[in-house]
């Protein structure tokens, strides 16, 4: 299944200087190897790793709350942490062509020349063994590996094999983005049951609700077209992306409520997850009527939320 699409793909770079400028001062060098905390946390796409980090805490969490172990829990945050932040450098190593190309993303630190790529690559695969090995050693075997799977996803099958040949590639993307979450639920129990998949296919059925309704800011739409990156809005136009945007939010919805009463959650959490929702449903639906950017930037910048209430709701639900 490919896309027809330009192949621009060349991450290689001969012309990396062995000392790269970071400072407002020509004289400010650094060593390749070095990377600033400020320039990692960039790299690191901040919100988005803490976001992933944080569904995996809070699905440990709901499935420990009772007898949870602050040495399980930090570990796991270690592990999910530097498995998350590693894959991401990677990523940012084989997309640095097309952040460079992209508005959105030409000033990044990779795509602007600000550090080398050897810092990025042996930060990113240090950081990602780093993840795996410390879920093996301290949580157990069972979550280091879905923990492999998620930097699997992530780096070989989205980023490097299917990003820029096929439409779903966000799906492959909504695998990894969902095994965190999973990898919480088998730190606390070790093993994958009904309630880890249904953890996992509530994130992969957000994911479009999140990224396409990005992929439709016009700027970010050009920079797509630009880059050959076949994106749905590029290869189906807007409509259809706004219907897949719509399922999205309806399949999202659905397990939201599934989770809320599998884990018998009080009526009143449970009303608010359904009433949040219903929400996203409205809007995905008032934009599948009437699409306008602006709804369009409202789903995308409550998209987030509507993450973290979800998970905050069912861990509330628990407890209460």
């Amino acid at each position: 299944m490919t896309e027809e699409t330009p192949n621009i793909y060349n991450t290689n770079n001969s012309n990396v200087e062995a000392y790269v400028n970071i400072g407002t001062s020509k004289n400010e060098n650094i060593i390749p190897f070095f990377l600033p905390i400020k320039v990692y946390f960039e790299l690191i796409k901040t919100k988005q790793t803490f976001l992933l980090v944080y569904t995996g805490v809070l699905t440990y969490l709901i499935s420990s709350w009772k007898d949870f172990s602050l040495f399980t829990l930090s570990w796991l945050i270690i592990a999910l942490f530097f498995s998350i932040s590693g894959s991401t450098l990677l990523n940012m190593y084989i997309d640095q062509d097309i952040d460079k190309i992209m508005e959105r993303t030409k000033n990044r630190a990779l795509a602007s020349g600000k550090i080398a790529e050897e810092t990025v690559v042996g930060h990113g695969i240090v950081f990602t063994i780093s993840g795996i090995m410390s879920a093996v050693v301290f949580l157990n075997a069972l979550t280091g590996l879905v923990i492999l799977l998620g930097a699997f996803f992530d780096v070989i099958i989205y980023s490097y094999w299917l990003k820029r040949r096929t439409r779903f590639s966000i799906l492959f993307g909504g695998i990894a983005g969902a095994l965190p979450a999973i990898a919480g639920r088998t730190a606390a129990i070790n093993k994958i049951d009904s309630l880890a998949i249904m953890f996992g296919v509530f994130i992969l059925a957000w994911i479009p609700m999140h990224i396409l309704t990005l992929a439709l800011i016009p700027k970010n739409l050009e920079g797509y077209q630009l880059a050959g990156v076949p994106m749905w809005p590029v290869v189906k136009g807007k409509d259809r992306t706004i219907i897949v945007i719509t399922l999205s939010s309806i399949i999202s919805a659905i397990i939201t409520i599934l989770i809320s009463l599998s884990l018998k959650v009080n009526i009143v959490i449970h009303i608010l997850a359904c009433l949040t929702a219903l929400f996203f449903i409205f809007l995905s639906i008032k934009n599948l009527i009437r699409p306008s950017e602006k709804t369009t930037w409202l789903i995308f910048k409550l998209a987030s939320m509507f993450m973290v209430m979800a998970f905050l709701l069912w861990l509330l639900g628990i407890i209460f």
